[in-house]
């Protein structure tokens, strides 16, 4: 009976103490030395689509950690929301405006997806986590996040890789476990990875589609893997795991498209910029004139760049945005497509939609000693995924548009 009394109290004794160093770890979002962070983003993995699918990894993770369904900067695709993640800036702040845009001083259409244009001097602005953290001692290894593959501002993660759609997600997963589980001294701070899927996939299928499903349920296969071989690690105590995504989906069909040829003046129009949303320059005297013609027309909402709603934190950019934004009602599609051209067809899923519907609504999944254990978070907006990578890593952040009281409360007290 003595033997097990002394088993209890020592049981109790170890539990309370790593509650109280856990707690110190959350007491001070910039002292926390001894941790390390991994994130994942699962391109256009929407909110409900766990909720559709058979994914127990995803389901324990909900139950051992914080969840959260969140919601993307405007405009929500790719690389503008995955590279606010990065800074905690909005895409008018850090200059990725949207995957591609038409900039002014140099005078030519630039693409995310060019890479001569994304090695262009001033084309990301902002300091990346990698950069923050290495610069205050922490190391990073950043396998194929949008934006890692260029210095920015002359810096650059210690590990990164250029992207490829070619590594299985197996193969990934084999990077970061290989990353996390070499002597302490080499394992990195922060370690960020990247899926593009279910994104492909609900382009061409659509985001409640069987093919999505298994999608997200080869996903959760991958984390299952990786979560058994991460135990591993020396430091697998100390890891905050951390799995979300960039944007959500929504369907789009033959039957939501805007073509604005016919409805605007095509001598006044200088130049489009393809995409959610649709950029168009006109000439200023005939702007007041085009805006009034799109007020009538089903299925968008037309502003001057300077007077697109507050909420959206969007527009204020002076060299990457048209006079004209067209932000389309989530499902439809705009184009600017003259007679001569024939039609696309329309169908499956996209994004670029207000970032407050919920189709572009995505998951939110953190858990280790940093992070209450079943806690609903309420919703946030993924720039501040910034300001939660600096309160794991224990570094201080740079200027930034996140707001720690959106996000805090998930975190052990």
């Amino acid at each position: 009976m003595k033997r097990i009394l002394i088993f209890v109290l020592l049981l109790l004794t170890s539990c309370s103490t790593a509650r109280k160093a856990v707690r110190n770890v959350a007491e001070n979002p910039y002292d926390n030395d001894n941790q390390y962070v991994i994130i994942l983003s699962m391109d256009a993995f929407r909110w409900d689509l766990a909720d559709r699918a058979n994914t127990p990894t995803l389901d324990s993770l909900k139950r051992v950690g914080s969840y959260a369904e969140i919601y993307p900067v405007y405009p929500s695709n790719t690389f503008p929301s995955h590279y606010s993640m990065a800074t905690g800036l909005y895409p008018d702040h850090h200059g990725v405006v949207n995957n591609g845009f038409f900039d002014k001083v140099l005078g030519r259409q630039m693409s995310v997806f060019d890479k001569e244009d994304t090695a262009t001097e001033g084309f990301w602005s902002g300091d990346p986590i990698w950069n923050t953290a290495e610069r205050q001692g922490r190391t990073a290894n950043i396998f194929m996040w949008p934006g890692s593959e260029v210095p920015i501002g002359g810096h650059q993660a210690t590990v990164w890789t250029v992207y490829s759609d070619e590594p299985t997600y197996r193969q990934r997963a084999d990077w970061v476990i290989d990353a996390m589980t070499r002597p302490v001294e080499e394992i990195p701070n922060l370690v960020m990875w990247y899926f593009e899927e279910p994104d492909g996939t609900m382009h061409r299928h659509g985001p409640t589609s069987q093919e999505a499903i298994a999608q997200a349920e080869h996903i959760d296969s991958t984390l299952r893997y990786f979560f058994w071989k991460i135990r591993q690690s020396p430091v697998f105590d100390r890891i905050n795991f951390i799995v979300t995504a960039d944007h959500g989906m929504s369907e789009v069909s033959n039957d939501r498209i805007v073509n604005l040829y016919p409805l605007l003046d095509s001598t006044q129009v200088i130049r489009t910029v393809s995409g959610n949303p649709f950029g168009v320059e006109v000439t200023e005297e005939y702007a007041d004139t085009a805006l009034r013609q799109l007020a009538k027309i089903k299925g968008l909402k037309a502003y001057r760049r300077e007077m697109i709603p507050a909420q959206y934190n969007y527009g204020s950019h002076p060299t990457r945005l048209t006079n004209i934004i067209i932000m389309p009602e989530t499902g439809w599609t705009i184009e600017y497509r003259s007679p001569a051209t024939p039609p696309r067809n329309i169908s499956g899923g996209t994004h670029g939609f207000d970032c407050f519907d919920r189709d572009m609504h995505m998951v939110f999944y953190g858990s280790g000693p940093a992070f209450r254990k079943g806690f609903t978070q309420r919703p946030f907006q993924n720039q501040n995924m910034y300001i939660i990578l600096c309160h794991l890593l224990g570094v201080k952040p740079s200027p930034n548009d996140c707001d720690w009281n959106a996000v805090g409360k998930m975190f052990v007290e």
